[in-house]
C-alpha cells in the first residue's frame, strides 16, 4: 500500500494543474443550494458544487454522506427539492438534453449488468442505445476488451468474477465516449496495476481540449484522488471545500487529502469555516466583454481573458437554461431504437432460459387439462345406505326392482336391512356414507294403489314414498345425489306403469323440456365455466410474467443504469411487453388447442374472434402486471398484491358462479372487474355462436381494450413520476 500511495503522490505532483486552461468554459457541473430529502431524511443539504469541464473531479466522502444521490441528481435520475442543478449547459432531464442519454457515461455502485447476457451483448446493447454503429460498437468493444483486460467478449456476465463485472461495468461507462463520466466507486475490486491504468486512461481522455470530456469520480481510495484536477470534500449533504488536491495539502500543512478530510470535518463539527476555495454564496456582477452583467438574471454565458476573475468559482457562470417543470413528460413517440435494443436484449436472455419458457408454455396445458379433467363431471363411487323392508306382493317387489334401476357407477348401494335404521344414520354420520335409503314394509301394495289413482289416505302416500335423508355438506355430490335417485325413479315408475297397461308418461312431472335456444338439454358445469377459465388462465399467467420486471432491475441497479443512457420507462415497459406478448401467444396456442380439440369445449362461433378475445385479455394481464411493478418497491409486495388480486377477480367475475347471483351492489363491483364482459363475449362466442355484430360480444373487447389503454397509461404515469 505504501508503494501505491508513493506512485499516486509521484504521478500527482509531476502533472501540472490544467484549472487554468479551462477558465474560458463553462462549468460541466453547477449546482447551488441544492436539497434533496428521502421523507424526512435530508441527504443533500444546501449543497454547492462546480466541476470545471475537462477535468477529473474526485468527490471524497464517507458511505452515506449523499455521494450517490447527487450523482443521481446530476444525471437526472433524482429531481432536487429544491436549488439548481445545471449538467453540461441544460438542466437534467430537460426537453431535447442528452442527460439523461448519450452525452453522459454512467457507472452505478452497483455492477448493474444483465447477468445472463454475454460482455459483447451487454456492450452492443448499450451501444445500440447511444446510437452508436455495428462497426463503432466492434471496434470499441475490442478496445476496451484489451484495455480492461476483459475475458473473452463471449463470456457470460454471470461466469464472472466480482472485479471483471466491476470492469465490464466501467467499460459500459466508456463505450460511447461521453462528454461527461460518472464513476461511482469504479476502481473497488480492481488490482493495483489496471487502477494505474485506469487512471492514465482517464487522466488521458481529459487532457484533450477538443474533447472536452469532463469527470466525476467517488472513490475509497482517498489517496488516489490527488490524481485529480479538482476534488470535493462532502460531508453530511454538504460539500465543505473544493480545490486541486495538491493546494488542499499545502494549505492545511498536511501530508495525505485523508489527513485534511480529517481536519475539514473536525472544523465542520466546531463549527469553524474552513477557508478553502468554495463558491461565492453571494451574487455581485461581473465584466463580460466590457459590460455588465447581473448575476440573476437569465443569461450567464461569460467570455473573459481576465485570470483575476474566479469563473469556475462564482455564481456567474451558470449557463443559460430552459425552465422545465420536473413533472413534464417529454413530447413524442417513443424511441423505436431503444424498443427494439430493449426486445432483443430480451430475447437474448428468454433463450438462455429454455426450462423457465418451457415452464412457462406448460402451465397453461397443465391447467386446461385439470379444469377439463377435475371440474364439471358428475362425482361416481358414492356410497349410500339402503334399508329395503318392503315384502313385496305375488312375487313382484317395487323396493327392489327402485334399487336396481339406480346408477350403480354413480352409487354404491350398502345394504343396512339387517343392521336397522340407527346403523345405517350412525354411518351417514361417520361419513362412511353420503346419504341412506328407506324403504318401508308395504311399498309395493301402497305403490300399486296410488299408481291406480283415487282418493287415497295419508298412509297409503306415506307407505308409497322413499325416504331420502342425505349428507349435504357437499352440495354438489347432495344435488348429484338427488337427481340420479330422482331419475332412477322415474325409469322405474315409467316401466311399471307400462306392466300395468297404464301410460308410463304419468311418471313424469307435467313439464316438458323443448330444445333449448342456445346450448342443449345436458349441458354440463363445464361448459359454463370453460370461457370464463380460458381468459383467467390467460390474464393471470401473463400478469405473473411481468409481475416483478421493474422490481428486478431497480433491484440490481439495471433500471438506473438503461435510463442514464437515455431509455425512458415507458419505452421499457414497451419492450418487456411485446417480448412477454410472445410467451403468451405460445401460452393462448397451447391453451386452446387442448380446450377446444382435445377436450372438445364446444365452440359455436368463428374461432378468429375467441383468438383475438383471449389475446387482448393476455396483453391486459401484462399490463396489470407492469403497474403492480411500477407501484410496489420489492418483491413481496408486488407478488402479495398480485396474489391478493387473483382471487378477488376470479369470484367478482361471474366466471366460478353467476355474477346474477351476487347482491345487487356487488354486481356493479363485477361489473367494473377487467374480465366479466370478456367471460361473457367468450361464452357468448363458444357457446351461442355468437359474432362481432353481437352487443354482448363487442362490448366485451370494447371494456378490455379500454382496461389496457388505462392501464398501460396510468403504468407509464407511474414510472415516469418515479424516475
Amino acid at each position: 500500500m505504501a508503494s501505491d500511495r508513493d506512485e499516486v503522490n509521484h504521478r500527482s505532483t509531476s502533472r501540472p494543474s490544467r484549472l487554468s486552461q479551462y477558465k474560458q468554459y463553462p462549468a460541466a457541473i453547477w449546482g447551488r443550494d441544492v436539497n434533496r430529502s428521502y421523507g424526512k431524511l435530508r441527504v443533500l443539504n444546501n449543497l454547492n458544487i462546480t466541476v470545471p469541464r475537462g477535468s477529473i473531479y474526485g468527490l471524497l466522502g464517507p458511505s452515506g454522506c449523499g455521494k450517490t444521490t447527487l450523482l443521481r441528481c446530476v444525471i437526472g435520475r433524482l429531481h432536487v427539492d429544491s436549488g439548481h442543478v445545471i449538467v453540461l449547459g441544460d438542466k437534467p432531464g430537460a426537453r431535447g438534453h442528452k442527460v439523461p442519454g448519450s452525452m453522459v457515461g454512467y457507472m452505478p455502485q452497483e455492477t448493474a449488468l444483465f447477468t445472463d447476457l454475454t460482455i459483447a451483448e451487454t456492450l452492443k446493447y448499450f451501444g445500440t442505445l447511444h446510437g452508436m454503429t455495428s462497426e463503432q460498437i466492434k471496434n470499441r468493444t475490442d478496445f476496451l476488451v484489451e484495455f480492461l483486460t476483459l475475458p473473452d467478449k463471449s463470456r457470460l456476465i454471470s461466469q464472472l468474477s466480482g472485479g471483471q463485472m466491476r470492469r465490464v461495468s466501467f467499460s459500459v461507462a466508456l463505450l460511447h465516449e461521453p462528454e461527461l463520466l460518472i464513476l461511482d466507486e469504479p476502481t473497488v475490486g480492481v488490482d493495483p496495476l489496471l487502477r494505474e491504468r485506469i487512471w492514465d486512461h482517464l487522466v488521458n481522455i481529459t487532457s484533450h481540449t477538443q474533447n472536452q470530456v469532463t469527470i466525476i469520480l467517488t472513490t475509497h481510495y482517498i489517496e488516489e484522488a490527488r490524481q485529480a484536477d479538482k476534488v470535493g470534500f462532502m460531508r453530511n449533504g454538504r460539500i465543505l471545500a473544493e480545490e486541486e488536491p495538491m493546494k488542499a495539502i499545502e494549505k492545511y500543512h498536511m501530508t495525505s487529502l485523508e489527513n485534511v478530510f480529517l481536519k475539514l470535518c473536525q472544523e465542520d463539527i466546531e463549527g469553524t469555516p474552513a477557508d478553502l476555495a468554495q463558491p461565492s454564496k453571494q451574487f455581485s456582477k461581473a465584466s463580460v466583454n466590457g459590460q455588465t452583467e447581473n448575476r440573476n438574471s437569465d443569461i450567464h454565458t461569460v467570455v473573459t481573458d481576465d485570470d483575476d476573475v474566479p469563473l469556475l468559482d462564482s455564481d456567474s457562470i451558470m449557463p443559460p437554461v430552459h425552465k422545465h417543470s420536473k413533472w413534464s413528460i417529454p413530447i413524442g413517440m417513443p424511441s423505436g431504437r431503444n424498443i427494439l435494443a430493449q426486445f432483443i436484449k430480451n430475447l437474448s436472455i428468454m433463450k438462455r432460459k429454455i426450462a423457465f419458457l418451457l415452464f412457462q408454455f406448460m402451465l397453461p396445458l397443465v391447467e386446461i387439462v385439470l379444469f377439463c379433467v377435475c371440474i364439471g363431471n358428475d362425482p361416481f363411487g358414492l356410497h349410500i345406505a339402503v334399508i329395503n323392508k318392503d315384502k313385496g306382493i305375488l312375487g313382484v317387489n317395487m323396493g327392489k326392482a327402485f334399487l336396481n334401476s339406480i346408477d350403480n357407477n354413480t352409487i354404491i348401494q350398502d345394504d343396512y336391512t339387517s343392521k336397522g335404521y340407527d346403523a345405517a344414520y350412525k354411518a351417514v354420520q361417520k361419513a362412511k356414507a353420503w346419504g341412506l335409503i328407506s324403504i318401508g314394509d308395504n311399498f309395493t301394495t301402497d305403490l300399486m294403489l296410488r299408481f291406480q289413482g283415487g282418493n287415497l289416505s295419508d298412509s297409503v302416500i306415506d307407505g308409497s314414498s322413499i325416504k331420502l335423508q342425505l349428507d349435504s355438506t357437499n352440495e354438489q355430490v347432495a344435488v348429484v345425489l338427488m337427481k340420479k335417485i330422482t331419475d332412477a325413479f322415474e325409469l322405474f315408475a315409467s316401466d311399471m306403469l307400462k306392466t300395468m297397461k297404464i301410460n308410463p308418461k304419468l311418471a313424469s312431472l307435467p313439464i316438458e323440456m323443448m330444445k333449448p335456444v342456445y346450448g342443449n338439454l345436458d349441458a354440463t358445469f363445464t361448459e359454463f365455466m370453460a370461457p370464463g377459465v380460458i381468459i383467467s388462465i390467460t390474464f393471470f399467467l401473463a400478469t405473473g410474467l411481468t409481475t416483478l420486471v421493474f422490481i428486478m432491475d431497480k433491484k440490481l441497479g439495471m433500471l438506473d443504469r438503461c435510463l442514464a443512457s437515455g431509455m425512458v420507462t415507458f419505452e421499457i415497459m414497451l419492450a418487456h411487453m411485446i417480448t412477454q406478448m410472445l410467451i403468451v401467444i405460445v401460452q393462448v396456442a397451447v391453451l386452446l388447442t387442448f380446450a377446444l380439440l382435445v377436450f372438445k369445449v364446444p365452440c359455436l362461433g368463428p374461432l378468429i374472434w375467441v383468438i383475438l378475445l383471449v389475446l387482448i385479455q393476455g396483453f391486459l394481464g401484462m399490463a396489470l402486471g407492469v403497474l403492480y411493478s411500477a407501484v410496489c418497491s420489492d418483491e413481496n409486495s408486488a407478488i402479495q398484491l398480485a396474489l391478493g388480486s387473483y382471487f378477488p377477480l376470479l369470484l367478482i367475475s361471474g366466471i366460478l358462479w353467476p355474477i346474477e347471483a351476487m347482491p345487487v351492489w356487488l354486481r356493479y363491483i363485477g361489473y367494473a372487474s377487467p374480465m366479466t364482459f370478456a367471460c361473457e363475449a367468450m361464452r357468448c362466442i363458444l357457446a351461442r355462436g355468437l359474432d362481432i355484430a353481437y352487443f354482448a360480444v363487442w362490448r366485451g373487447y370494447l371494456v378490455s381494450a379500454g382496461w389496457c389503454v388505462a392501464i398501460v397509461i396510468l403504468g407509464g404515469l407511474i414510472l415516469r413520476i418515479s424516475e
